[in-house]
């Protein structure tokens, strides 16, 4: 059997000593999209302010990387269980404290107890994990430390694992440690205790009620209207002309906007031929 690699020392209450290299940006400076992932995905556990900040520096990027994380988060096939084992384990053996901590509640959530928790940031022999899970731990520690994963345990893996979640896992983990790597070399703060009497901006909004978009591809009329009035809500792709979908429940800025003559931002979008707009732009046509 492999052995992991050393245990680094590990110490997630001690401060961070300097501040921020890239100080988060407050809630009030993110862009629209941003703001609605956060509050929208509230039910995913605190403490993840301070991440939003910092990759509100690239929307662009925090779209692509909070589009990966919800996958892995709300459609992976490893479980939410095997899921937080990862992140905790993997977060562990790169004394990324930020993501450690952020990672406690999710992983109660998943049914984790305490001492599972705890252990995760221990040698995996010392507890008595089902085989599975210690197999799970052992490649967490290779693939944190960037070592070859022996077909020993690939096989071992293998067993436990269908091939769809084999790549999810080394997804997870590549993700996981992106940006443990990333918040420790920015130094990110981890987010400040909820206070019951002064909610954040962020909580306030996760309270709020929220406009549900839905959108069926298969009925779009390529005309663009949703994306001119909502260009951070939908995208028209440049080769069939069909809109996708990039925030299903927009920020509260997105609601009641309206199209050039054409009134409030259409929440579905219908055939060409049921559609009223285009009934009228066909009237229109020489």
């Amino acid at each position: 059997m492999p052995s992991s690699p050393a245990h680094p020392a590990f110490h997630t209450s001690t401060p961070l000593p300097t501040p921020p290299r890239i100080p988060p940006l407050p809630p009030s400076e993110w862009p629209p999209v941003l703001r609605s992932l956060l509050a929208d995905s509230h039910a995913d556990g605190p403490g993840r302010e301070n991440l939003f900040g910092t990759l509100a520096h690239h929307p662009a990027l925090a779209h692509a990387w909070l589009s990966l994380a919800r996958v892995l988060t709300h459609e992976g096939t490893l479980g939410h269980r095997r899921r937080e084992l990862v992140v905790l384990r993997t977060a562990h053996r790169l004394d990324a404290a930020y993501v450690y901590e952020r990672h406690r509640t999710p992983a109660a959530q998943a049914g984790l107890t305490a001492d599972e928790i705890e252990a995760t940031a221990t040698d995996p022999q010392t507890h008595p994990w089902a085989p599975e899970e210690l197999v799970l731990l052992q490649a967490c520690d290779l693939l944190a430390a960037n070592a070859p994963v022996p077909d020993g345990l690939w096989d071992r893996l293998a067993r436990a694992l269908r091939p769809e979640q084999l790549v999810e896992l080394l997804v997870l983990a590549g993700q996981t440690a992106s940006m443990c790597t990333a918040l420790n070399v920015l130094r990110t703060p981890s987010d400040p205790a909820p206070s019951d009497s002064a909610p954040s901006d962020s909580s306030a909004a996760g309270r709020r009620r929220h406009l549900t978009v839905r959108l069926d591809r298969e009925r779009c009329c390529s005309a663009g209207q949703c994306v001119g009035a909502a260009p951070e809500v939908f995208e028209q792709s440049e080769t069939d002309g069909r809109v996708t979908l990039l925030v299903p429940e927009p920020d509260q800025a997105v609601r009641g906007r309206r199209t050039p003559r054409r009134g409030p931002v259409p929440q579905r979008c219908h055939h060409p031929r049921r559609h009223p707009l285009n009934a009228t732009r066909r009237q229109r046509s020489p």
